[in-house]
């Protein structure tokens, strides 16, 4: 039987006035890459949110990575 260990990155939203436009897409593609060639594969990403003053906002990315054991 195959198993695995997993690995969580956490990368912030970028927002705000001085946020540039797919800031935080980019640091994601650039996680992803790095990731990759250290063996990891890209299993899933979770967008966690939070409740401010009654409305949902995402705060960031969790990316998962999976690798063989």
């Amino acid at each position: 039987m195959k198993r695995y260990e997993y690995k969580f990155v956490e990368v912030s939203a970028k927002n705000g006035l001085k946020a540039k436009p797919g800031e935080t897409f980019e640091e994601c593609k650039t996680v992803i890459a790095s990731e990759a060639e250290n063996g990891w594969r890209l299993k899933q990403v979770v967008t966690p949110f939070h409740e401010k003053m009654g409305v949902y906002s995402a705060t960031g990315y969790q990316i998962i990575f999976e690798k063989e054991i």
